[in-house]
């Protein structure tokens, strides 16, 4: 009888403890998923928030070639600007060609003339646009003086620019070439810039000397 009921005891203190166990497991099951499910959570939420913040943090890139390559807005060549011209203004004689940043813009200003009037056209160089055209009378003094470029006989712009670029330090930023009445002979002037200071070099634009070279600081220097 005492053999039986220590068996009974037995078996019943090995159920109880299978038991536990079992829950015990459950529990621990439980347990790793969510502590499984947490990680997850708390990994995607940094995953979201590094992907958020690799976004917000992303600059866009500064336009530094706006300053360094305004030179690239000019799309219209010299001889296309003086299309426009033509165009506008049909046989006429050519005084001067200037190319100017007006804003942010390049900018042709073309002068020609004839036996009775003078006009000027401003050609945008990015669009080809006619932004302005104009004419008036000359007076007899006028008429005397004017003188026409032989484009065919001076330098183009890009050879100008080579030549002051290597006279001084800097880019070349602006041109002018025109006929002085005086003499005859056609000039480049052309601005070069080196960021800090702005310098003027005049050069003839037939032999390639320079002729004169003008500093922001009004100095003067003959070459």
């Amino acid at each position: 009888m005492k053999l039986i009921k220590l068996a009974s005891s037995i078996a019943l203190g090995a159920a109880l403890l299978t038991g536990t166990v079992a829950c015990s497991n459950n529990h621990s099951d439980d347990d790793a998923k969510t502590t499984q499910k947490s990680t997850t959570k708390n990994s995607s939420e940094k995953s979201s928030e590094s992907s958020k913040s690799s976004t917000s943090e992303k600059v866009t890139p500064v336009e530094e070639d706006t300053i360094k390559t305004d030179a690239k807005k000019i799309k219209l060549t010299q001889q296309e600007a003086l299309d426009k011209f033509n165009g506008q203004f049909k046989n006429k004689h050519i005084k001067s060609i200037d190319l100017k940043l007006e804003g942010n813009q390049y900018v042709y200003e073309i002068d020609g003339f004839d036996s009775t009037h003078e006009y000027t056209a401003e050609v945008n160089a990015e669009t080809g646009q006619i932004s302005r055209a104009r004419s008036e009378k000359l007076d007899m003094d006028d008429k005397n003086e004017q003188k026409a470029l032989n484009l065919n006989s001076v330098i183009s712009r890009d050879e100008a620019s080579k030549i002051v670029e290597k006279h001084v330090k800097g880019t070349s930023q602006e041109w002018h070439l025109e006929m002085d009445d005086d003499n005859g002979k056609a000039y480049w002037d052309v601005e070069v810039s080196d960021g800090s200071k702005v310098t003027e070099v005049k050069i003839d634009a037939h032999s390639r000397a320079v002729v004169t070279t003008d500093h922001d600081d009004n100095d003067s220097n003959d070459d």
